[in-house]
Parts: C-alpha cells; sequence; structure tokens
C-alpha cells in the first residue's frame, strides 16, 4: 500500500488551510478505508485542539519522499501554494524574522531572501510546495488540488528557473476559478477547473455532527439567534482605519433589519491578524454585537452554517457559506472575487467595497435557498470528479 503524504500550510491556525487535509481524506476514504496517510507542514506542529491536523516537518517529508522502502505520492492541499516562497513561510512562522519584511526591498538589493529562508529552513526545492515525482527517489505522481492563482505575478516565472517546466510535469494539477486557469494556459501549463475541495464540508459535517463539536458558547448562541445573525469577519489588512465605517454599515444592518451581529475570526495567522480588526470594530457597533475571540473551526463552521449570512474577506468563509447554502457576501479580495465568479450566484458572484455592505446583504438574503442549494450540489457535483482523477493516481485497480 503506497503511502499518501499531504502537505501545506497547515501548521498555523488558517481556517481555509486546516480545512484542506481534513475534507481530502474524508473524500478519500469514501474509496477505501484502508489509505496510509501522513501530513506535513513546514515545522512539527499540533493544531489538533483547534480542529487541525497534526504535522511532521519539511524535513520528514523530504525523508518519506526518499524512502528505499516504500513509494509514495503527494498531494499538495491546496490555496496559493505556487507563488508561495520560503521567504514567505519563514515571516509566517518567525516573529524575529518578521521585522525584515518592512524592509524587504532594502535587503533584496543585497540578498535573495528566498534563498536565505531556503537555507534556515533548509529546503530542497527553488520553492516550498512546487515539485513533481522526478524531484524524489520514491514518489510515483505529485498532485496539485485545487490551487489558486488568480494574482500569481508573472515576475515568479523569471525569477524562479524553471517554474513553468515543473508545473507541466505535475502528474494532476486542479485550480478553483477561471482566472488562475487562464494564467495557466498562457504558460501551456494543463489544468483542470474544480471548485475548491473544502466545498465539501457539508457533506461530511453536516449540523448534526458539528453539534457535537462546537464549544458550548458557541452552540448556545447558535441555539438562541439560529438563523438571525449575520457572521462578520474581515483580516487587519482590509479592516485598517476602517473600523467606525465598517460598524456603520453592520449597524445599518442591525438597525433595517434586527439582524444580530456575530464577529468571528477566521485566520489568526501572520497577515490575517481577524482578531485585532475586530477588537477594534466591536466598540462602534451599537447593538453591542458578540466576539467569538477563542474558536475551533467547528466553531467557525457551526456558526457559518446556522447563520442568516456570511460577511468577509475569507475565501474559505465564503466556501463554508456556499457548502452550507448560506447567502454570502464576499468584500475586497481578489482570488475570493475570482471564485465567486466561477462558482458564484448571480447577483451575489463579486466582491463589493466595505460601503456597500448592507446593500449587498439585502440582495444576498433575497437570493432564494432553492437557488443555494442548486448551485452548492453543482460544486458538489464537480468535485468529486476533480477526486476520481486523482483516486486513478492514488488507488489504481
Amino acid at each position: 500500500m503506497n503511502k499518501i503524504l499531504i502537505i501545506g500550510a497547515f501548521d498555523r491556525f488558517n481556517y481555509g488551510d486546516l480545512l484542506f487535509p481534513i475534507i481530502i481524506e474524508q473524500q478519500l476514504k469514501t474509496y477505501s478505508s484502508a489509505l496510509d496517510i501522513e501530513y506535513f507542514g513546514i515545522v512539527e506542529s499540533d493544531l489538533s485542539s483547534l480542529g487541525g491536523k497534526p504535522t511532521k516537518s519539511i524535513q520528514q517529508f523530504y525523508e518519506s519522499c526518499e524512502s528505499g522502502t516504500q513509494r509514495a505520492n503527494i498531494i499538495v492541499a491546496g490555496g496559493e501554494s505556487i507563488a508561495v516562497t520560503w521567504h514567505s513561510l519563514l515571516v509566517a512562522l518567525n516573529k524575529k524574522y518578521k521585522i525584515i519584511r518592512r524592509y524587504q526591498h532594502h535587503f533584496e538589493k543585497f540578498i535573495d531572501l528566498n534563498k536565505f529562508a531556503k537555507n534556515i529552513l533548509k529546503g530542497q526545492t527553488e520553492l516550498p510546495f512546487v515539485f513533481n515525482s522526478d524531484d524524489f527517489k520514491s514518489v510515483d505522481h505529485v498532485i496539485f488540488n485545487s490551487l489558486g492563482g488568480s494574482e500569481i505575478p508573472d515576475s515568479i516565472f523569471k525569477k524562479v528557473k524553471g517554474l513553468r517546466k515543473k508545473l507541466q510535469q505535475v502528474d494532476y494539477f486542479s485550480v478553483r476559478d477561471k482566472v488562475t486557469k487562464g494564467n495557466m494556459d498562457r504558460l501551456d501549463i494543463p489544468t483542470k477547473l474544480f471548485p475548491d475541495s473544502a466545498i465539501l464540508m457539508a457533506k461530511f459535517y453536516p449540523n448534526e455532527v458539528l453539534e457535537t463539536l462546537v464549544s458550548a458558547d458557541v452552540k448556545s448562541y447558535v441555539e438562541k439567534n439560529v438563523g438571525n445573525y449575520v457572521f462578520f469577519q474581515i483580516n487587519r489588512n482590509h479592516a485598517k482605519n476602517q473600523e467606525e465605517q465598517i460598524a456603520n454599515q453592520l449597524n445599518a444592518i442591525y438597525n433595517q433589519t434586527q439582524t444580530e451581529i456575530c464577529l468571528c475570526p477566521i485566520g489568526k495567522a501572520s497577515n490575517h491578524n481577524d482578531d485585532e480588526a475586530l477588537q477594534k470594530i466591536l466598540p462602534y457597533l451599537e447593538n453591542t454585537g458578540h466576539f467569538f475571540e477563542e474558536v475551533n473551526i467547528w466553531d467557525i463552521m457551526y456558526l457559518i452554517a446556522n447563520s442568516k449570512c456570511y460577511i468577509g474577506t475569507s475565501l474559505h468563509g465564503a466556501i463554508t457559506a456556499m457548502s452550507y447554502a448560506v447567502p454570502y457576501v464576499g468584500v475586497n479580495v481578489t482570488k475570493l472575487n475570482s471564485y465567486l465568479n466561477t462558482w458564484g450566484i448571480d447577483g451575489i458572484d463579486k466582491i463589493v467595497k466595505i460601503d456597500s455592505l448592507s446593500e449587498q446583504f439585502n440582495i444576498a438574503i433575497n437570493i432564494s435557498k432553492e437557488k443555494l442549494v442548486q448551485a452548492r450540489d453543482i460544486q458538489f457535483q464537480e468535485i468529486e470528479k476533480s477526486f476520481e482523477y486523482m483516486k486513478k493516481l492514488l488507488m489504481p485497480d
């Protein structure tokens, strides 16, 4: 039995990244219960208390790929993995190194920061998550699952020698939005367009299952307010200096519809920092919205699944809403816009600016449940086709 090595950014608290290995494992289990799966990040971690998978380190990943005793297949689990550099990972993992980010343009004149960070993290490939089976002695296939690249800079193909060729040689490469598909097509990199694999969460974690996994505070809040609260989230960069304006939009939603406001962070990792943004918005709310600061992935999923509407910058927040057939409002983020353009429902298939939140909320809540379910079911059907391709490589007859 071949090992399946699933690698990604599972070693930090970011909702979408923690979802990938869980949903991939659940779907693969529908084909076979006899699976030998291992999970890897850059460093060893254990975020199981938050719902995540414990990870082994990148060094252990390389050892499994070079093992002379057992063959392996690799799944790069998803996300913006193509453009992730060793430098960006070190920034996320090391607080002291993070200071360099402020002066990155100055340092880059004298030093290759990706190469420097690669040496620190003991990387063996030019980019952390870009490789193919030729790079390792004991790997049969490399699968790229649900990748996004709507914002991938053209410059990376000039900076990283051989990147295009590496991507052309990946055994199965699925992308999650039309913009990424177009970007790869222009470079003659073969890909297949399917939804993000996390869309399947409602299949494996319906409400009755989530109820057994959530914290007591979350369960109590949902029981009191089910279907009558907005789940709101925003990352620090998009909220900065706009906290009062954001609160005014949320106050308008409450005053016009008496819909409660639930603030909940989805990403606390570097460059997300939702909790910091929400803390600054909270004092401006007129009806004292409820703020959940400490949550696990099941709490987030359950709160979105039972909300009247999801509003936020998180792609996987919107995908959670889609999975549970809940209306959604995407805010200000390019990769989220690309996904909504590809898989969203007419009327709510694009992001909006902060000054349009209450207006777009009213549009979203008037979308029929039937349309939301129909759109969700299409994504279910499509992503299961993608897994069939993966199954052929991972579990050949």
